[in-house]
């Protein structure tokens, strides 16, 4: 008895003791891409992952930034593209990130159509 306490012991730590890589749960990819402003003034938005991860953007006329974000992507290998103004979305899409994003605004009668080249 007295040796099956300190056996017990050691089987409950070993098995606890797993690494990281074992552990059970979504997998992470990073994601890096290129935004660039097509519109005729700034734009803003984000790019969201899956799993809630964000890169937030502000962007003026012609203007283009690169960017990286680590985190589950949508299926597909996509993210989430969302225009706003004043955080109020004006389009979304879901896009892969293996080309630049372009964002676009176009003159309609009464306003403006955002939209982006979303694949």
């Amino acid at each position: 008895m007295r040796f099956l306490l300190p056996a017990l012991l050691a089987l409950l730590l070993a098995g606890s003791a797993a690494p990281a890589s074992a552990q059970i749960g979504p997998a992470t990819h990073g994601a890096c891409f290129l935004v660039r402003n097509m519109a005729p003034f700034s734009l803003a938005g984000r790019v969201v992952m899956k799993s809630r991860q964000r890169y937030t953007f502000v962007l003026q006329k012609g203007q283009s930034r690169r960017a990286c974000i680590e985190g589950e992507m949508y299926p597909g290998d996509k993210v989430e593209l969302v225009i706003t103004v004043f955080a109020i979305p004006l389009f979304v899409c879901y896009t892969q990130v293996d080309q630049p994003i372009q964002l676009f605004a176009v003159r309609q009668e009464e306003g403006y159509k955002y939209y982006a080249d979303c694949r």
